[in-house]
Order: C-alpha cells, then structure tokens, then sequence
C-alpha cells in the first residue's frame, strides 16, 4: 500500500559494475540528475561526457566508443 501513497520500497543496490557517462549539456536529463546514481549502483564508474548533448553516441561516436571499450578493459570483461 505504500505505493499507492508515493513511496516506493527500498532495493538493494546493483552490484555489477556499471558505467554511466552523461552528457554535460543535456536539454532533457541535466548532469545535476547524477547525484544519487550511487544509492542504485554500488559500483558505479561515472563521468560526465563534456561538450555534448542529448546523444553523445551521435553525436560523437568515436568518443562514445573509446569511452565504452575503455570500462570493460577496466573490468577485464571478455
């Protein structure tokens, strides 16, 4: 019934690694939104993705690309 009055239950938190990189100029989701990411993913590897808005896999693919290889090399995911 909790629900039904606005509160949701607390989960645990997700474990697996994560890699979050938000865009800096965001007209929909701003960078500000990032600060509680850390209550969902207790290992989060979050940076802001700078000079870039809503898409930065568009609108700059090759970065966008490195940023993701780069996270599983770090994890050593094969």
């Amino acid at each position: 019934m909790k629900m039904m009055q606005g509160e949701a239950p607390a989960l645990p938190p997700i474990t697996v690694p994560t890699c979050i990189r938000w865009a800096e100029h965001d007209p929909l989701f701003p960078y500000a939104w990032t600060d509680r990411l850390g209550e969902t993913f207790s290992n989060l590897d979050l940076k802001m993705f700078p000079d870039v808005g809503h898409f930065p896999h568009r609108e700059d693919p090759d970065r966008a690309a490195a940023e993701i290889a780069g996270f599983f090399a770090r994890i050593n995911w094969k």
